[in-house]
């Protein structure tokens, strides 16, 4: 048992010390995308792509006509509780529900503006959301993982100036207002794809911490039986 909780841990480990390579990488090519550290030319998120609210225009919006059907609905939750790539989904709309919404194809980076600021992910299929996300459509592929990294940087700087109502949010003015460095197009196509080798890294980790996990249940059962 001992052993197995050891491996685990040390699998978490190393898990987050990949996740952290990611803004490691960033900031080794690009610099402080908060004080633009490399001097490149400043633009607004514009610049690499278009940002558009998510749409739900049925009220109430929960109705039951508009849930339970074939078609991932993505919340913010769903976003800010991933690693960075949406891969699951909490609800669907109907037939009804997207009807009222839009279909977002995969690959649109998602940003949360409502409740959670600017926490981002980048879809890994078609899904909805709702006003409280925005889609970013980037103008060329890599621009999308550029602009997450930028994003990571500015998150807690965003939602320090989120305004508070009910509950914290921003608006799309605010969105599309950002100014980030721009790079060349050549430097973000090659952090994408150091990306796309640490996400392989991530895939086979959590593999390995899914394989040990169901090996640790296995053995607190037969502890339990007395088995062991």
């Amino acid at each position: 048992m001992d052993g197995a909780e050891s491996l685990r841990v040390k699998r978490r480990s190393a898990l987050h010390r990949i996740n952290v390579l990611t803004n490691s990488v960033f900031v080794e090519m690009f610099g402080s995308p908060v004080s633009n550290t490399k001097g490149w030319p400043v633009d607004s998120l514009t610049a690499l792509g278009s940002l558009e609210r998510g749409v739900s225009k049925h009220r109430p919006r929960n109705d039951p006509v508009l849930l339970g059907g074939n078609w991932p609905l993505v919340q913010t939750g769903d976003v800010a509780g991933s690693n960075g790539y949406v891969d699951n989904f909490s609800a669907t709309y109907s037939d009804e529900g997207l009807a009222q919404s839009r279909l977002w194809p995969s690959g649109t980076l998602c940003i949360t503006i409502a409740a959670n600021i600017a926490k981002t992910a980048i879809l890994t299929f078609d899904a909805c959301f709702p006003d409280s996300v925005v889609g970013f459509t980037a103008r060329f592929e890599s621009a999308t993982e550029y602009v997450r990294g930028c994003l990571n940087f500015l998150q807690p700087i965003l939602e320090m100036q989120a305004s508070e109502s009910a509950q914290k949010n921003i608006n799309l003015k605010v969105l599309r207002g950002i100014e980030i460095p721009i790079p060349p197009i050549s430097l973000m196509d090659a952090y994408a794809k150091r990306v796309g080798e640490i996400n392989e890294l991530m895939q086979v980790g959590r593999h390995q911490l899914g394989v040990l996990d169901t090996l640790f249940a296995s053995l607190q059962q037969r502890v339990f039986r007395g088995e062991l």
